[in-house]
């Protein structure tokens, strides 16, 4: 009788613990944390951490050390930056989250999109890594890209800055490729820049490359690649073809601009006296949409600088809160898009590219890209271009009058795209800058400083960027400069 209780009791015992394991791995999956996720989850977060980024007034790329060192913004107060004092922890934010929320993020989804064979997917990945990379390189030089986002790779070498554009123009090059041919879906509300449309996404692969092929056209020959793009018939077309991000009324979904400044209560940032000028001489109506009239009705600007030996604000000279014009209702608008790449932005660099003989067309064809990027630039600040238009002097003269008017409407068009801006201020040199006033160094920026951590955590390879260049300084020049 003994043996048959404990013999009961065995078999109980074997079907408790069959009857709890059967079903563990369900039982004990946390829907709310998946193991795996379809990639194109992963593509609004990594669009919008980006935009912010760039778009950031404070802590991005877009307004201290931006769109105030293109001068087109300035500021009656706190105004180290514009002195050429940055912040070391926003160059040291900026690179974090561009690696690890943009280029990690989007070499995710790329590896998530090759297992599912979503080619259109894979291809908006490789866009948005090869963005970041052209992000990254453009603001501190050389920098990790062939050993980067390596889990096995803790101290990654930096490459130069040719190596980076050459693989960055390669990625491109194979998004547009899959694009032509694709499989598979970007799904629409994952999409921020084009709610799933793969071909916006395709032309946005070639105007990008057009892009960072026209930074580098004082490297290398960049004219038959060029050719080929607009010959490709896939650039864009209209602004509807813009990459942006739309964001929502409230924050902290709202544009980084009106975040700060407006909800933020950061009034300092204003407008530079060089844009008023510029567009005041010009009798350019977009001055009314990018500024803001002073408490006397009038749009009144300040040259970058000041606040060392000159305090600011200063009622003396009228560099004061209520007498410098800030933004203009229309550029704090919480809904104001974040933009990436835009027509008229392209059309401008077409542009200079027919006008230095680099595609087809001589200097009528750069003439009729201009005044297609004047028009597309008064449309997005939604007024009508025709008065404008109208003036005769817009015209090209020569060459180098068009080099020169070509460079300074590309300047006032990237009013609210400051990193975009003062890259191409770098580039051309049009306008050419005074330093700022009373700066610390005597000479606009050329580059962000290398972030601090770099010169512990991956001493070598930091040293060995840095002598590449001259030192790690603000004023050491990027190689196609």
């Amino acid at each position: 009788m003994k043996k048959i209780k404990i013999t009961l009791l065995s078999l109980l015992t074997i079907l408790t613990i069959v009857g709890c394991t059967r079903d563990y791995e369900e039982i004990n999956t946390d829907p709310n944390n998946p193991v795996e996720i379809p990639g194109h989850l992963l593509l609004g977060t990594t669009q919008r951490v980006y935009m912010n980024v760039m778009h950031g007034v404070l802590g991005g790329a877009g307004g201290d050390m931006g769109a105030i060192w293109a001068q087109l913004w300035t500021k009656v107060q706190y105004n180290d930056e514009e002195r050429y004092v940055p912040r070391r922890d926003v160059m040291d934010n900026i690179w974090t989250s561009t690696y690890t929320s943009v280029i990690s993020e989007a070499k995710a989804m790329e590896e998530l999109a090759i297992a599912e064979g979503n080619t259109n997917l894979q291809a908006a990945a490789l866009i948005m890594q090869a963005s970041g990379y052209q992000f990254l390189t453009d603001l501190y030089g050389p920098i990790p890209f062939t050993q980067a986002i390596n889990t096995e790779i803790l101290k990654p070498s930096y490459d130069d800055e040719e190596t980076v554009y050459n693989g960055i123009i390669n990625m491109y090059t194979q998004a547009a490729n899959l694009l032509s041919n694709g499989t598979g879906t970007i799904t629409a509300s994952s999409d921020l820049f084009y709610g799933g449309d793969t071909t916006k996404w395709l032309k946005l692969a070639n105007t990008l490359k057009f892009r960072a092929l026209m930074r580098i056209s004082s490297t290398r020959n960049v004219s038959s690649e060029l050719q080929a793009l607009v010959n490709s018939g896939n650039l864009m077309t209209s602004n509807d073809d813009n990459a942006e991000v739309s964001y929502l009324t409230n924050q902290p979904d709202a544009n980084p601009i009106y975040e700060l400044i407006d909800f933020g209560s950061r009034l300092e940032y204003k407008i530079n006296s060089l844009l008023v000028d510029f567009m005041t001489t010009s009798n350019d109506e977009r001055l009314n949409v990018y500024a803001a009239e002073n408490a006397s009705g009038d749009i009144v600007g300040k040259p970058a600088g000041l606040g060392d030996q000159t305090p600011l604000p200063n009622e003396g000279l009228g560099y004061t809160y209520s007498n410098i014009s800030g933004l203009g209702d229309f550029y704090l608008n919480p809904e104001l898009p974040g933009v990436l790449m835009s027509y008229y932005e392209l059309k401008f660099l077409m542009a200079e590219a027919a006008n230095e003989g680099l595609i087809s067309g001589g200097l009528s064809t750069a003439e009729t890209h201009y005044f297609d990027g004047i028009t597309a630039s008064f449309e997005f600040n939604e007024i009508s271009p025709a008065t404008y238009l109208a003036q005769p002097g817009l015209v090209f003269a020569n060459q180098n009058d068009a080099r020169q008017k070509i460079g300074e409407q590309k300047w006032v068009s990237l009013f609210a795209q400051g990193f975009e801006a003062w890259t191409e201020v770098r580039r051309t040199n049009i306008p050419a800058l005074t330093p700022a006033l009373e700066g610390d160094i005597n000479e606009v920026p050329s580059r962000y400083y290398y972030p601090t951590t770099e010169a512990s955590l991956n001493q070598n390879n930091y040293n060995a960027a840095s002598s590449s260049i001259g030192g790690d300084e603000l004023i050491s020049p990027l190689f196609w400069q």
